[in-house]
Protein backbone atom coordinates (compact mmCIF):
# COMPACT_ATOMS: atom_id res chain seq x y z
CA UNK A 1 0.00 0.00 0.00
CA UNK A 2 1.21 3.45 -1.04
CA UNK A 3 2.53 4.99 2.25
CA UNK A 4 0.32 8.06 2.31
CA UNK A 5 -2.86 5.56 2.02
CA UNK A 6 -1.79 3.54 4.78
CA UNK A 7 -1.12 6.72 7.21
CA UNK A 8 -4.59 8.14 6.52
CA UNK A 9 -5.85 4.68 7.52
CA UNK A 10 -4.18 4.13 10.36
CA UNK A 11 -5.44 7.33 11.49
CA UNK A 12 -8.38 6.28 10.99
CA UNK A 13 -7.98 3.30 13.40
CA UNK A 14 -6.41 5.20 16.28
CA UNK A 15 -8.83 8.15 16.37
CA UNK A 16 -10.67 8.77 19.78
CA UNK A 17 -13.95 8.44 18.25
CA UNK A 18 -12.91 5.19 16.56
CA UNK A 19 -15.85 2.76 17.50
CA UNK A 20 -13.96 -0.45 17.49
CA UNK A 21 -11.31 0.67 20.38
CA UNK A 22 -14.49 2.69 22.28
CA UNK A 23 -14.63 2.02 25.88
CA UNK A 24 -18.51 1.23 26.98
CA UNK A 25 -20.11 2.79 30.37
CA UNK A 26 -23.38 3.09 31.45
CA UNK A 27 -24.72 6.16 32.54
CA UNK A 28 -28.65 6.40 34.23
CA UNK A 29 -30.66 10.12 34.85
CA UNK A 30 -33.05 10.29 37.13
CA UNK A 31 -35.83 12.30 35.77
CA UNK A 32 -37.34 13.04 32.53
CA UNK A 33 -36.17 16.96 32.47
CA UNK A 34 -35.01 19.63 30.24
CA UNK A 35 -31.94 19.75 32.72
CA UNK A 36 -30.69 16.54 31.45
CA UNK A 37 -30.20 18.22 27.58
CA UNK A 38 -26.09 17.99 27.29
CA UNK A 39 -26.48 14.39 28.14
CA UNK A 40 -29.13 13.84 25.82
CA UNK A 41 -27.26 15.92 23.28
CA UNK A 42 -24.07 14.10 23.49
CA UNK A 43 -25.57 10.83 23.12
CA UNK A 44 -27.63 12.49 20.10
CA UNK A 45 -24.80 13.81 18.64
CA UNK A 46 -22.10 11.36 19.51
CA UNK A 47 -20.17 13.44 21.06
CA UNK A 48 -18.88 10.81 23.74
CA UNK A 49 -17.83 8.79 20.81
CA UNK A 50 -15.69 11.11 19.81
CA UNK A 51 -13.76 11.10 22.65
CA UNK A 52 -13.99 7.28 22.57
CA UNK A 53 -16.24 6.00 24.56
CA UNK A 54 -19.97 4.66 24.06
CA UNK A 55 -22.20 6.14 26.68
CA UNK A 56 -25.24 3.90 27.48
CA UNK A 57 -28.27 5.92 28.39
CA UNK A 58 -30.82 4.51 31.00
CA UNK A 59 -33.30 6.27 32.73
CA UNK A 60 -33.82 5.20 36.08
CA UNK A 61 -36.42 6.89 38.31
CA UNK A 62 -35.93 7.00 42.45
CA UNK A 63 -32.90 4.46 42.31
CA UNK A 64 -30.25 5.73 40.25
CA UNK A 65 -27.47 6.02 42.98
CA UNK A 66 -28.08 2.64 43.75
CA UNK A 67 -27.59 1.73 40.96
CA UNK A 68 -24.49 3.63 40.73
CA UNK A 69 -23.13 1.81 43.78
CA UNK A 70 -24.05 -1.52 42.48
CA UNK A 71 -21.72 -0.81 39.33
CA UNK A 72 -25.16 -1.38 37.73
CA UNK A 73 -24.25 2.18 35.81
CA UNK A 74 -20.97 4.19 35.88
CA UNK A 75 -22.17 7.43 35.99
CA UNK A 76 -25.34 9.18 36.99
CA UNK A 77 -27.27 12.51 36.81
CA UNK A 78 -29.22 11.52 39.53
CA UNK A 79 -30.64 14.15 42.66
CA UNK A 80 -28.17 15.79 43.86
CA UNK A 81 -29.39 14.92 47.95
CA UNK A 82 -28.99 11.79 47.01
CA UNK A 83 -25.27 12.04 45.78
CA UNK A 84 -24.60 13.73 49.37
CA UNK A 85 -26.45 11.83 51.37
CA UNK A 86 -24.79 8.52 50.34
CA UNK A 87 -21.17 10.21 50.89
CA UNK A 88 -22.28 10.43 53.79
CA UNK A 89 -23.24 7.29 54.38
CA UNK A 90 -20.02 6.09 53.66
CA UNK A 91 -20.19 5.53 49.51
CA UNK A 92 -17.44 6.35 47.73
CA UNK A 93 -19.40 8.59 45.21
CA UNK A 94 -17.97 12.44 43.78
CA UNK A 95 -19.25 14.99 41.66
CA UNK A 96 -16.78 15.49 38.99
CA UNK A 97 -19.02 17.92 36.60
CA UNK A 98 -22.01 20.13 36.76
CA UNK A 99 -23.99 22.44 34.24
CA UNK A 100 -26.22 24.30 36.36
CA UNK A 101 -25.57 26.21 39.44
CA UNK A 102 -29.00 27.71 40.66
CA UNK A 103 -32.03 25.69 41.59
CA UNK A 104 -34.53 25.43 38.22
CA UNK A 105 -37.80 24.54 39.58
CA UNK A 106 -41.13 26.84 39.49
CA UNK A 107 -43.91 26.70 42.38
CA UNK A 108 -46.72 25.81 39.89
CA UNK A 109 -50.26 26.49 41.51
CA UNK A 110 -54.04 26.57 40.36
CA UNK A 111 -55.08 29.42 38.81
CA UNK A 112 -57.07 30.69 42.27
CA UNK A 113 -53.49 31.37 43.95
CA UNK A 114 -52.60 34.42 43.08
CA UNK A 115 -50.24 35.51 45.94
CA UNK A 116 -47.46 33.85 47.98
CA UNK A 117 -50.34 34.66 51.13
CA UNK A 118 -52.80 32.30 49.49
CA UNK A 119 -51.36 29.04 49.79
CA UNK A 120 -51.52 29.10 53.58
CA UNK A 121 -53.87 25.98 54.37
CA UNK A 122 -52.87 24.32 51.69
CA UNK A 123 -51.15 21.55 50.46
CA UNK A 124 -47.89 21.55 47.67
CA UNK A 125 -46.78 18.32 45.85
CA UNK A 126 -42.98 17.19 45.29
CA UNK A 127 -41.72 14.32 43.79
CA UNK A 128 -40.42 12.62 46.77
CA UNK A 129 -39.62 13.84 50.48
CA UNK A 130 -35.68 14.91 50.39
CA UNK A 131 -35.11 14.73 47.02
CA UNK A 132 -34.27 18.07 45.07
CA UNK A 133 -37.94 19.34 44.37
CA UNK A 134 -38.29 19.23 48.14
CA UNK A 135 -35.35 20.87 49.11
CA UNK A 136 -35.98 23.73 46.80
CA UNK A 137 -39.03 24.19 48.41
CA UNK A 138 -38.08 24.01 51.92
CA UNK A 139 -35.61 27.23 50.49
CA UNK A 140 -38.82 28.54 49.17
CA UNK A 141 -40.76 28.30 51.96
CA UNK A 142 -37.94 29.57 54.26
CA UNK A 143 -37.58 32.94 52.19
CA UNK A 144 -41.60 33.33 52.68
CA UNK A 145 -41.32 33.17 56.40
CA UNK A 146 -44.21 29.92 55.78
CA UNK A 147 -43.25 26.64 58.21
CA UNK A 148 -43.91 23.01 56.76
CA UNK A 149 -46.30 21.52 58.13
CA UNK A 150 -48.16 24.17 59.89
CA UNK A 151 -48.70 26.91 57.07
CA UNK A 152 -48.36 24.38 54.04
CA UNK A 153 -48.72 20.52 53.87
CA UNK A 154 -45.96 18.92 51.52
CA UNK A 155 -47.05 16.11 49.85
CA UNK A 156 -44.99 13.34 47.71
CA UNK A 157 -46.73 12.22 44.24
CA UNK A 158 -45.22 9.10 43.68
CA UNK A 159 -43.82 9.43 39.85
CA UNK A 160 -42.31 12.26 37.75
CA UNK A 161 -42.50 15.59 36.64
CA UNK A 162 -45.22 14.33 34.37
CA UNK A 163 -47.42 13.44 37.28
CA UNK A 164 -46.73 16.15 39.56
CA UNK A 165 -47.84 18.40 36.94
CA UNK A 166 -51.28 16.61 36.80
CA UNK A 167 -51.76 15.99 40.39
CA UNK A 168 -52.16 19.98 40.58
CA UNK A 169 -53.56 20.71 37.65
CA UNK A 170 -56.73 17.99 39.12
CA UNK A 171 -56.96 19.22 42.36
CA UNK A 172 -55.23 16.38 44.29
CA UNK A 173 -52.60 19.10 45.78
CA UNK A 174 -52.64 23.11 44.99
CA UNK A 175 -49.37 23.82 44.29
CA UNK A 176 -45.96 21.76 42.96
CA UNK A 177 -42.46 22.24 43.02
CA UNK A 178 -42.16 21.38 38.75
CA UNK A 179 -39.07 21.41 36.47
CA UNK A 180 -39.74 22.00 32.22
CA UNK A 181 -41.02 20.96 30.60
CA UNK A 182 -43.71 19.77 32.53
CA UNK A 183 -43.93 23.16 34.29
CA UNK A 184 -44.52 24.74 30.64
CA UNK A 185 -47.17 22.09 29.85
CA UNK A 186 -48.74 23.59 33.05
CA UNK A 187 -49.27 26.64 32.12
CA UNK A 188 -50.74 25.64 28.79
CA UNK A 189 -53.41 24.12 30.76
CA UNK A 190 -54.44 26.84 33.10
CA UNK A 191 -51.73 26.44 36.00
CA UNK A 192 -49.55 29.42 37.40
CA UNK A 193 -45.93 30.32 37.74
CA UNK A 194 -46.38 31.46 41.24
CA UNK A 195 -42.50 31.43 42.29
CA UNK A 196 -39.56 30.79 39.91
CA UNK A 197 -36.80 29.25 42.31
CA UNK A 198 -33.74 30.51 40.05
CA UNK A 199 -34.75 34.40 41.50
CA UNK A 200 -33.89 33.27 44.88
CA UNK A 201 -30.62 34.30 44.18
CA UNK A 202 -28.99 31.35 45.88
CA UNK A 203 -26.32 29.16 43.97
CA UNK A 204 -27.02 25.29 44.45
CA UNK A 205 -25.81 22.17 43.05
CA UNK A 206 -28.79 21.50 40.55
CA UNK A 207 -27.22 19.43 37.81
CA UNK A 208 -24.51 17.22 38.92
CA UNK A 209 -23.00 14.37 36.87
CA UNK A 210 -21.09 11.59 39.58
CA UNK A 211 -19.35 8.43 39.74
CA UNK A 212 -17.68 6.12 42.19
CA UNK A 213 -13.94 7.06 43.14
CA UNK A 214 -13.41 3.42 42.86
CA UNK A 215 -13.91 3.85 39.27
CA UNK A 216 -11.77 6.77 38.62
CA UNK A 217 -9.23 5.29 40.52
CA UNK A 218 -9.22 2.14 37.85
CA UNK A 219 -11.05 4.00 34.70
CA UNK A 220 -9.73 7.53 35.05
CA UNK A 221 -8.60 7.56 31.01
CA UNK A 222 -12.66 6.80 30.49
CA UNK A 223 -13.88 9.51 33.01
CA UNK A 224 -11.93 11.96 31.08
CA UNK A 225 -13.03 10.91 27.79
CA UNK A 226 -16.48 11.02 29.28
CA UNK A 227 -15.93 15.01 30.12
CA UNK A 228 -14.19 15.86 27.16
CA UNK A 229 -17.60 14.94 25.44
CA UNK A 230 -19.50 15.88 28.35
CA UNK A 231 -18.20 19.48 27.64
CA UNK A 232 -18.48 19.45 23.92
CA UNK A 233 -22.53 18.61 23.83
CA UNK A 234 -22.64 21.88 27.06
CA UNK A 235 -21.43 23.79 24.27
CA UNK A 236 -23.51 22.05 20.97
CA UNK A 237 -26.55 22.81 23.20
CA UNK A 238 -25.77 26.56 24.28
CA UNK A 239 -24.87 27.37 20.28
CA UNK A 240 -27.32 25.45 18.42
CA UNK A 241 -30.86 25.65 19.29
CA UNK A 242 -32.51 23.52 16.37
CA UNK A 243 -31.08 20.76 16.51
CA UNK A 244 -30.88 20.53 20.63
CA UNK A 245 -34.74 21.57 20.83
CA UNK A 246 -35.44 18.19 18.49
CA UNK A 247 -32.99 16.37 20.55
CA UNK A 248 -35.16 17.58 23.53
CA UNK A 249 -38.31 16.47 21.73
CA UNK A 250 -36.94 12.99 21.39
CA UNK A 251 -36.19 12.83 25.07
CA UNK A 252 -38.95 14.83 26.88
CA UNK A 253 -41.87 13.36 24.13
CA UNK A 254 -42.87 17.00 24.18
CA UNK A 255 -43.61 18.17 20.58
CA UNK A 256 -45.56 21.33 21.50
CA UNK A 257 -42.97 23.88 19.89
CA UNK A 258 -44.50 26.99 22.29
CA UNK A 259 -43.13 24.58 25.49
CA UNK A 260 -39.63 23.33 23.68
CA UNK A 261 -38.45 26.80 23.00
CA UNK A 262 -39.18 27.73 26.59
CA UNK A 263 -37.62 24.86 27.91
CA UNK A 264 -34.71 25.31 25.15
CA UNK A 265 -34.62 29.06 26.76
CA UNK A 266 -34.26 28.05 30.46
CA UNK A 267 -31.84 25.23 30.19
CA UNK A 268 -30.19 25.49 27.53
CA UNK A 269 -29.40 29.27 27.44
CA UNK A 270 -30.01 31.00 30.69
CA UNK A 271 -28.89 29.12 32.98
CA UNK A 272 -26.74 26.41 31.17
CA UNK A 273 -23.43 27.22 32.28
CA UNK A 274 -20.63 27.65 30.06
CA UNK A 275 -18.49 25.23 31.52
CA UNK A 276 -18.71 22.26 33.73
CA UNK A 277 -16.86 23.21 37.10
CA UNK A 278 -18.41 22.25 40.07
CA UNK A 279 -18.90 25.27 42.38
CA UNK A 280 -18.37 24.98 45.99
CA UNK A 281 -20.60 27.82 46.86
CA UNK A 282 -23.56 25.57 45.26
CA UNK A 283 -22.31 22.26 47.01
CA UNK A 284 -22.73 24.26 50.25
CA UNK A 285 -25.77 25.68 50.02
CA UNK A 286 -27.26 21.92 48.75
CA UNK A 287 -25.45 20.57 52.39
CA UNK A 288 -26.83 23.65 54.26
CA UNK A 289 -30.59 22.64 53.37
CA UNK A 290 -29.87 18.94 54.08
CA UNK A 291 -29.58 19.50 57.83
CA UNK A 292 -26.61 19.74 60.55
CA UNK A 293 -24.43 16.75 59.44
CA UNK A 294 -24.00 17.28 56.02
CA UNK A 295 -24.00 21.24 56.70
CA UNK A 296 -20.93 20.64 58.67
CA UNK A 297 -19.25 18.28 56.61
CA UNK A 298 -16.07 20.13 53.71
CA UNK A 299 -18.17 20.90 50.72
CA UNK A 300 -14.69 20.27 48.82
CA UNK A 301 -14.60 15.60 49.77
CA UNK A 302 -17.75 15.65 47.55
CA UNK A 303 -16.41 16.62 44.67
CA UNK A 304 -13.47 15.29 42.83
CA UNK A 305 -11.94 18.58 40.85
CA UNK A 306 -8.73 16.91 39.63
CA UNK A 307 -10.52 15.69 36.47
CA UNK A 308 -11.20 19.43 35.31
CA UNK A 309 -7.98 20.34 36.84
CA UNK A 310 -6.03 17.70 34.73
CA UNK A 311 -8.43 18.70 31.13
CA UNK A 312 -7.41 22.44 31.71
CA UNK A 313 -3.73 21.88 32.13
CA UNK A 314 -4.12 19.58 28.86
CA UNK A 315 -5.23 23.17 27.07
CA UNK A 316 -8.76 21.15 26.38
CA UNK A 317 -11.10 24.17 27.04
CA UNK A 318 -9.13 26.24 25.18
Amino acid sequence: MPLRPLVCLLALLIAPGAAAGAASVRAAYSSISAAMLPLFVGKDRRLFEKHGVDVDLTYIRGVAIEALIANEVQFVRASPPSVVRSTLRGADLAVIANTINVPVFSLMTRSDIKRPEDLKGKRIGVTGLGDSPDLVLSMVLEKLGFQRGKDVTVVPIHGGMPDLMLAVSKGFVEGGMISAPSNLRGLKVGLRELIDSADLGLPYLNSPLSTRRAFIKTNRDTVLRVLRGYYEAVQATRNEREPSMKILAKYTRVQDPDVLAEAYRIYGVKHLQKNIRVELDGVAQLMKSLGKEAAAANAASFVDASLIEELEREGFFR
